[in-house]
């Protein structure tokens, strides 16, 4: 039998694939060897599957050769590479904690991939698993044994794959991004793992969007990368103080462009008055009282109140509220100016107070009165969790030339 590739100089890919795999102990039962015995003929593309064992391997599995032959590419061209991710020429990969795959397969939930123009280059985002260029590079430098195979079904990437090259940087953004419109948009939370040594990942409750498809386009930009990273940290903790420090963090992220922004509008409001053409002695004692009206709200209490009320819509957090935040349960489409107002002082003193709680000594805090209960922590994170994404989303949206950071 005759063998016929397609293209021509895929015969010498293939023969170079194979030599690979003898060189690092992979087992494969194809061979390159062209019969005349008979005038049959077997015509070889990148879709022709070959029959592959890894070291120490459970069970031997088809590839196709195309495949095969990218993951080897990448493996040799490898840029960085660790316990937490491989970058090569086109390819990125970040291991992801191994329990996806219950979120996966146990329960059905579907992962969507994603697409991104960067640079006018084309990033494609999305969760693999199984044969990768980490486990090949694994294998390259003989980092596995039998208790930690190289390819393993249950290892799960985030893989980034470009055009042409990938940028670091720009992948660790996407990362990011990637990871917060999960949680924001379905509601799953994943986060980065060590693929060298076992993950520690907790869900409490599976509590996903599952009638959701789609992503949002990734959030990039001056600064937004930063405040991501500050959201995304909390995805790995259930544990609730954790989480009020980290949530409130991202809020007090965005604090500061909102009052830069409120004082940019109080100021122009004055400077566009006819009086500022002749500006008397109350004029001045006016514009003045902006100034000291803006230090004000560089307070702790006053920074987070302005930021929920100029990012957040409270309505979207009635159901989860907890029994302490009376006036934001109470919410409803026809609510007054009035009340509106309360529940964001409300919910404004209710994270001042529980974040400085937990970030001062308990023994020398003194209770404002508006700390969260102990027993009402979880629907008060779930509160906080929604009005960071609400917060993220608002800063993303300004201008950069806006954004303090």
């Amino acid at each position: 039998m005759s063998i016929k590739f397609i293209p021509d100089d895929l015969r010498q890919e293939v023969s170079e694939l194979l030599d690979f795999f003898e060189r690092h102990s992979i087992g494969c039962n194809f061979v390159l060897d062209d019969s005349e015995e008979d005038d049959e003929e077997d015509v070889i593309d990148e879709n022709y599957e070959l029959l592959v064992w890894f070291p120490e391997s459970y069970s031997d599995e088809t590839y196709p050769i195309g495949e095969l032959l990218d993951v080897v590419y990448e493996a040799n061209r490898y840029r960085v590479f660790n316990e937490y991710k491989f970058i090569g020429k086109r390819v990125a990969l970040f291991y992801i904690d191994s329990q996806l795959q219950e979120l996966m397969h146990v329960h059905g939930i579907d992962i969507p991939a994603t697409k991104e123009i960067i640079d006018d280059q084309e990033y494609v985002i999305e969760v693999v698993s199984g044969l990768t260029s980490y486990g090949i590079k694994l294998i390259m430098d003989k980092k596995y044994d039998d208790h930690v195979p190289p390819i393993d079904d249950y290892d799960n990437f985030i893989e980034i794959r470009a055009e042409d090259s990938v940028d670091e940087s720009i992948a660790e953004s996407l990362i990011e991004a990637y990871l917060f419109e999960l949680k924001s948009t379905l509601g799953i939370s994943i986060h980065l793992s060590a693929r060298l040594m076992s993950g520690d990942s907790h869900y409490d409750e599976l509590d996903c969007n599952d009638d959701t498809t789609r992503l949002r386009p990734l959030l990039r930009g001056k600064g937004v990368e930063e405040l991501l990273k500050l959201y995304n940290s909390s995805l790995n903790t259930s544990n609730t103080e954790i989480l009020v420090l980290n949530y409130t963090k991202v809020i007090e992220y965005v604090s500061q462009t909102v009052i830069q922004q409120d004082l940019i509008n109080s100021v122009s409001k004055k400077l566009f008055s006819s009086r500022a053409l002749n500006p008397d002695a109350n004029y001045i004692m006016e514009l003045s009282k902006v100034f000291e009206g803006n230090r004000t709200n560089q307070k702790d209490y006053f920074a987070i109140k302005l930021t929920i009320e100029t990012c957040c819509d409270l309505y979207e957090i009635r159901e989860q509220a907890p029994n302490f935040l009376k006036f934001t349960k109470k919410l409803n489409h026809d609510s007054k100016d009035s009340d509106k107002i309360k529940a964001v002082e409300e919910v404004a003193n209710a994270i001042s107070n529980t974040r400085n709680m937990f970030a001062h000594a308990k023994t020398n805090y003194e209770k404002k009165g508006m700390e969260c209960p102990s027993e009402q922590l979880g629907d008060f994170t779930k509160c906080l969790d929604i009005l960071s994404q609400q917060v993220i989303r608002w800063f993303a949206k300004e201008h950069e030339d806006n954004r303090v950071v």
